[in-house]
C-alpha cells in the first residue's frame, strides 16, 4: 500500500528519536509538518533535518515550544499549528512523555502530578482538540480517515520499578487513548490509533542498541501501517487495528 502525499501532521512531544524519524519520512512524501516540543533549541536543529528531507519545495516544516502538560498552552500551540499548516490536520501524533528514574517509594506526588499532566492529560487535551473541528474529515467519503496516533509501550501491562511515576502515567496515558478509539470513531469520523513499542529505542552507537529497536524501523514496521490503512477504507472503520505493538 502507499501513502498519500501532500497532507498534514502536528506532533507533539519531539525528540530525536521515533518522532523525528516519523517527520524525515513524511518529509520526504511532501507532507506539511507541525512539530511541537518544549526546547526550541533542540527543535530547531530537528526541523533542518526535517526541511532537508523535504520532498519538492511547497512542503512547510514549522515548529513551536510548548509545554504539554499545560492545556490551555498545548491548545493554543496546536491552533497555532493549524494556522501555520493552512488547513485542518489528518493526522496528529501525541508522543509527549517526561521520561525520568523513579521509585514508587521515593517519588514525590508533584513527580507523578507532572507525569500525568503531560502523559494523560496531554493526551486528553489533544484528542478532544482533535475532534472540536481541527481534523480534516473532507475525504472520509473518499475512504480517507483522520487519524490521532498516540504513541506508548507496555508499562500499563507490566509497570517497571526504576521508572514508577511514568509506568503510571502511561496507563492513564493508554486508557484515555483506548476510550478515545471506542468514541471517536462515531462522534468525530476519527480513527485513533496507538503503536506500543516494547522495548527501548536508542540511537545507533549507544549502550542497548538493538537494531530491532532502531527508530527507522519502528516507523517502517508500526507507524507506516497506520498511515497506509486510515485511507481506501471502503467500510468505514470495520477492520481498523487501534493497537499494533513491536
Amino acid at each position: 500500500m502507499t501513502v498519500s502525499e501532500n497532507r498534514n501532521i502536528a506532533i507533539v512531544g519531539v525528540g530525536s528519536l521515533m518522532s523525528k524519524s516519523l517527520a524525515i519520512w513524511l518529509a520526504s512524501l511532501g507532507w506539511n509538518i507541525a512539530l511541537v516540543s518544549r526546547s526550541e533549541k533542540s527543535l530547531s536543529a530537528i526541523a533542518d533535518e526535517v526541511r532537508h528531507a523535504q520532498k519538492g519545495k511547497s512542503g512547510k516544516v514549522v515548529y513551536r515550544s510548548a509545554d504539554a502538560g499545560e492545556p490551555t498552552i498545548l491548545k493554543a500551540a496546536l491552533d497555532w499549528c493549524v494556522q501555520e499548516l493552512g488547513g485542518k490536520l489528518d493526522v496528529l501524533c501525541y508522543n509527549a512523555a517526561r521520561v525520568a528514574l523513579s521509585n514508587i517509594m521515593d517519588v514525590t506526588c508533584d513527580d507523578l502530578e507532572q507525569d500525568f499532566k503531560v502523559s494523560a492529560v496531554g493526551t486528553l487535551t489533544s484528542g478532544q482538540w482533535f475532534a472540536s473541528g481541527n481534523a480534516n474529515v473532507d475525504r472520509v467519503s473518499d475512504g480517507e480517515w483522520p487519524l490521532l496516533l498516540v504513541t506508548g509501550g507496555l508499562l500499563d501491562k507490566q509497570p517497571e520499578e526504576y521508572v514508577a511515576s511514568l509506568s503510571c502515567a502511561k496507563a492513564a496515558s493508554q486508557a484515555v487513548s483506548r476510550l478515545f478509539a471506542k468514541s471517536l470513531p462515531q462522534k468525530a469520523n476519527i480513527l485513533v490509533g496507538m503503536p506500543l513499542i516494547s522495548g527501548r529505542v536508542v540511537s545507533p552507537g549507544e549502550e542497548g542498541y538493538s537494531q530491532r529497536f532502531d527508530a527507522d524501523e519502528i516507523i517502517s514496521a508500526v507507524f507506516k501501517p497506520f498511515f497506509e490503512d486510515r485511507e481506501k477504507r471502503s467500510r468505514g472503520q470495520e477492520g481498523w487495528i487501534v493497537e499494533r505493538v513491536h
